[in-house]
C-alpha cells in the first residue's frame, strides 16, 4: 500500500508544481525589494518591465508595495494585461494589435524631471484602454530642462483601420499641457481610425485643454460620452469637438457634468461634423460658455444650466426631452 501511494504523491506534487508555474505567468508580482525575474508572490521581481514581459497575455501585474525600482522607466505594453498597483509610473505606452489594457490604482506622473517625456499614457494601437482610479498629472514638458514632449496626459490615437475604445472612470487628470497646446485627454485617431470614448466620474482640472476630440486627422468616427464628471480651470477650452468638412464626424455627449472656469470656452464645437450634445449639465464661470463656429453645432436639451459666464453664448439648437 505504501509503495502504491508514493508514486501517486509524487505525481500530485509534480502536477501542483506545474499549475503553480503556469499560474505565475498569469499573475506577476513586483516589489521595491524584489530580485530576479520569477515575479512570483514569494520571489517578486524588482521592476515593471520585467513583470510585464513575464506575464502571459490576459494576465495581471500586482505590486506588493508602492515603489518598484524602475519608477522612472515607465511601461511599454504590447499585450492584453491588467496592471493593478498602488504605485507610480513615468509614462505608459500601449502598442499592440487587438490588445486590451487596464490600468488600475496607478499614478502616472512626470515627477518634474529633466528627462524628455513623450506622453503620460500614450495609446498608439490596440482594441481598448481602461483607466480606473488613476491619477495622471504634471505632463508639462516645456517646463523641463530641454523638455520636448507635447504636454499631454492621455493621448488616445487609434491608427489607420483601427476602431478602439477608451474608458476613464473614477480618475483625476490634472495639471497637463504646454503654453498653447496639449492638455488632459486628447482624442486624435489617424487615417480611417475611429475612437469610442467614455469618461465618467472623473475630474479633468487645471489643464491647457480639458477634453479635446480632434477629428482633423481622420475620416473615422469619434464618439465621446462624458458622464458625471467635472472639467474645470482649463487654460483654453474645457470640452471641445474639433473637426472639418471631409474629416471625422466628432460627437461629444455631455451628461450630468460640468465645464467650469475655462479661460476660453466651456464647450466648443468647431467645424462641419463637430457636435456637442448637452443634457442635465452645467456650463458656468467661463469666458465664453458655448461656442459653435465654422459649422460646428451645440445641441442642448432643456435641462441645462448656462449662466455666470462672461459671455454665455447659445446652443445652435434646442432638443426636446422625451
Amino acid at each position: 500500500m505504501t509503495r502504491a501511494i508514493a508514486p501517486l504523491a509524487a505525481l500530485l506534487l509534480a502536477l501542483l508544481s506545474a499549475v503553480r508555474c503556469e499560474a505565475s505567468g498569469f499573475r506577476s508580482y513586483v516589489s521595491s525589494t524584489g530580485t530576479g525575474s520569477e515575479c512570483t508572490f514569494e520571489a517578486p521581481c524588482a521592476n515593471m518591465s520585467t513583470a510585464i514581459s513575464g506575464t502571459f497575455p490576459g494576465g495581471e501585474v500586482h505590486c506588493l508595495d508602492a515603489g518598484p525600482s524602475d519608477v522612472l522607466a515607465g511601461a511599454r505594453i504590447d499585450r492584453s494585461i491588467t496592471i493593478d498597483c498602488q504605485t507610480s509610473l513615468f509614462g505608459v505606452v500601449v502598442n499592440g494589435p487587438g490588445i486590451t489594457v487596464t490600468l488600475r490604482n496607478i499614478v502616472v506622473a512626470s515627477f518634474d524631471t529633466p528627462i524628455n517625456p513623450v506622453v503620460g499614457v500614450d495609446f498608439q494601437n490596440g482594441a481598448a484602454l481602461i483607466l480606473e482610479h488613476c491619477l495622471v498629472q504634471r505632463w508639462i514638458a516645456a517646463g523641463f530642462a530641454g523638455g520636448t514632449g507635447p504636454g499631454i496626459s492621455i493621448r488616445f490615437a487609434p491608427p489607420d483601420g483601427v476602431t478602439a475604445s477608451l474608458h476613464v472612470t473614477d480618475s483625476v487628470i490634472s495639471g497637463n499641457g504646454l503654453a498653447t497646446s496639449g492638455g488632459g485627454i486628447i482624442i486624435q485617431p489617424a487615417g480611417s481610425g475611429s475612437a469610442r470614448v467614455v469618461i465618467e466620474r472623473t475630474r479633468v482640472e487645471n489643464n491647457t485643454y480639458g477634453i479635446f476630440a480632434n477629428g482633423t486627422g481622420s475620416t473615422g468616427i469619434i464618439s465621446v460620452q462624458v458622464r458625471d464628471s467635472v472639467v474645470s480651470n482649463s487654460k483654453f477650452s474645457g470640452i471641445s469637438a474639433f473637426t472639418a468638412a471631409g474629416q471625422s464626424v466628432t460627437s461629444i455627449v455631455v451628461d450630468r457634468s460640468s465645464s467650469l472656469l475655462s479661460g476660453a470656452n466651456g464647450i466648443m464645437a468647431q467645424g462641419t461634423g463637430g457636435f456637442v450634445f448637452l443634457r442635465d449639465s452645467t456650463v458656468m464661470s467661463n469666458v465664453t460658455g458655448l461656442s459653435a463656429v465654422s459649422g460646428g453645432a451645440i445641441l442642448s436639451y432643456q435641462n441645462n444650466a448656462l449662466t455666470g459666464n462672461v459671455t454665455d453664448g447659445a446652443p445652435t439648437a434646442i432638443l426636446t426631452l422625451k
